[in-house]
């Protein structure tokens, strides 16, 4: 009789339990479309840096030619092309630190030591480069190479590029959903993927003349090709479907 009533009493105390607990509710799930919008462009660059590297040489009296001329001759040059000061740089001086004391003791030790420089240039065209070769000192002048290009506005450009492919995302979701005959309905998440900027290698092509030391010709560029700079955006995206 014992053993019955204690079985009746815990079944009793399971049946409150389970009639006090909460009422589990069935949530439907969201229904949604997860796409992938994508944008590209290219860009013509506007900003396009130039080294150039110039040096002491002997003129036509068999005499040096000093840097300080070299150099002079140089930023000449750089005007005549239109380049303002403040985008003209020295990237490098082989010879001597800022007290000179090094280059004049390594000259006088060394009189055929040849002291060159190395200067940074921010062009804002082909033609500006061009033009700029044309004025150039091919004795002086011991190298030349565009080292890259990008663009004054390129941050912008991102921007925008990111906006088309978030748009693009929306219009897929858009025709997919229509072509099944649904609807799209609110964002439920944007993540970007991906960004990628393409600046291939500038090709210039540049052959300094080949004169003797009684010729006064002026050096002839050769040609130059600027390949376009390449952006491309990708934004995941997640909608609802009404």
């Amino acid at each position: 009789m014992i053993k019955f009533f204690s079985t009746l009493a815990g079944l009793l105390l399971t049946y409150n339990a389970m009639s006090q607990s909460p009422t589990l509710q069935v949530v439907n799930p969201v229904k949604k479309i997860e796409v992938t919008g994508t944008a590209e462009m290219e860009l013509t660059p506007d900003e396009i840096y130039v080294d150039v590297t110039i040096q002491e040489y002997y003129g036509k009296n068999k005499q040096k030619v000093d840097i300080n001329d070299v150099r002079k001759s140089f930023l000449d040059a750089c005007n005549k092309a239109g380049i303002a000061k403040e985008n003209i740089f020295i990237n490098g001086i082989n010879g001597y630190d800022p007290n000179q004391w090094y280059w004049i003791r390594k000259k006088k030790k060394e009189p055929d030591f040849m002291a060159t420089s190395t200067f940074t240039i921010k062009c804002n065209s082909s033609a500006q480069v061009e033009k700029l070769t044309s004025y150039l000192d091919d004795q002086g002048t011991q190298n030349l190479n565009v080292s890259r290009t990008s663009h004054s506005k390129m941050d912008d450009f991102k921007r925008d590029l990111k906006i088309k492919a978030l748009q693009a995302a929306k219009t897929k979701a858009t025709y997919l959903c229509e072509s099944i005959g649904e609807k799209v309905g609110k964002t439920i998440l944007i993540r970007e993927n991906n960004q990628q900027v393409y600046q291939p290698q500038p090709m210039y092509k540049m052959e300094m003349a080949m004169m003797d030391q009684q010729s006064q010709g002026a050096p002839t560029p050769s040609g130059l090709d600027f390949q376009k700079i390449k952006l491309s955006s990708e934004i995941y995206a997640e909608f609802s479907i009404e």
